[in-house]
Order: structure tokens, then sequence, then C-alpha cells
């Protein structure tokens, strides 16, 4: 697939795990993020769950931790698949590896899934994630000329 149709900003529709074929919204019903993928090459996700709550405390900030996913990176499309060099992420592990996500464009969505791999929340179990974007539309706003 040609990876121009990717360019753009995406706006989160949906974000699942499927474990043993069943889809769990572990970010709840609706979730908030964007996806931006540049012309140049640049690619960078915001994941935020639908019930996050302002906090100030270590649990509290745990929370927000657990409850989002950040990163950036130089991507690339290889036929079906698009693979990002994670350059900076909410999470260190990903820093330095390669993310790599199936896709396909339908109408203005963008349907993304993870290839399958043992589960980091649901230990001695298989899962892959299953995400839902949509293409943000224009607003006409050109930020070069006030």
């Amino acid at each position: 697939m040609n990876g121009e149709a990717l360019i753009g900003t995406w706006k989160l529709i949906s974000w699942q795990v499927v474990v043993n074929g069943e889809a769990r919204d572990l970010f709840g019903a609706q979730p908030k993020g964007f996806l931006i993928l540049t012309r140049e090459g640049r690619a960078m996700a915001l994941t935020t769950a639908d019930n996050r709550r302002s906090g100030e405390g270590e649990q509290e900030r745990a929370a927000l931790h657990k409850s989002m996913l950040a990163y950036t990176g130089r991507y690339r499309v290889e036929g079906n698949e698009f693979v990002t060099v994670v350059d900076a992420s909410w999470n260190e592990s990903w820093n330095g590896t390669e993310q790599r996500r199936r896709f396909r464009i339908e109408g203005g969505r963008l349907f993304i899934e993870s290839a399958p791999a043992p589960s980091i929340l649901f230990p001695g179990k298989i899962d892959h994630r299953r995400i839902v974007w949509e293409r943000e539309q224009s607003t006409g706003f050109d930020a070069t000329h006030p």
C-alpha cells in the first residue's frame, strides 16, 4: 500500500486489546488521542483513557501513567505495515525499538493491528492491539498566516 494515504492527523476512535479472541476496551469506550504522520516520515502518537482524573499524589500520578501511551519516531511503510523506529516514548523500554503495525484504510478510517505477542497485561496469554483512527478534517486554519 502507498504510504501517502497515511499522511495526516488521525483522531482516536477506539483502542482495544484482544486476548484469546475477546476485545477489551482497556482505555474505556471513548479514549482520547491523536496520531500524526508527516510527509517527512515522523510519527507521533498520544493515547489516553477516557476516565482519567488529575492527581498530585504518587498513586494518582502512577494511575495517569498507566492510562496513557505516547511515542514518536521516524516511520517507513513496508507493504501493508508501517514501522516506527522509536526515539522518544512514555515507556523507556520502547526507545530504540521498532514498532511494527499492520494497517488498512477504509473511507476516512485507519485500522491498525499489532502482531500477537506475549501479553504484559495478562501474564501467560497472547494478545494484540486493535486501534481505529478517523482522519481529522481540515478546519481551514492556516497557522502561517495570522
